[in-house]
């Protein structure tokens, strides 16, 4: 399930992975900023072992995302001391 809001991200990632909330927060903000629009084309859906799942809005925004993934990695890493997100994937239903 989608997060609806920053607050729901960070309660299931810390609960689950136990990553810091201020990654997870800092992550949050910084996705729209950074994917600017087509961030609107893909939701967040979870991480997992530095993997961020991000569900696609259509066979296209799939597509995009399999494309850009790396560029958006390292556009997310940016922000932190350490990189921590190895890559980006679809999830999956």
């Amino acid at each position: 399930m989608p997060w609806k809001n920053a607050a729901d991200l960070v309660r299931a990632v810390h609960a689950r992975v136990g990553v810091s909330s201020d990654k997870v927060s800092i992550l949050n903000s910084v996705w729209e900023r950074e994917l600017g629009h087509l961030s609107r084309h893909w939701s967040l859906v979870g991480l997992r072992g530095g993997v961020l799942y991000v569900r696609p809005g259509s066979a296209a925004a799939a597509q995009e995302l399999q494309l850009r993934a790396p560029e958006m990695a390292r556009r997310l890493n940016k922000y932190f001391n350490r990189p921590w997100i190895k890559s980006v994937r679809a999830a999956v239903k």
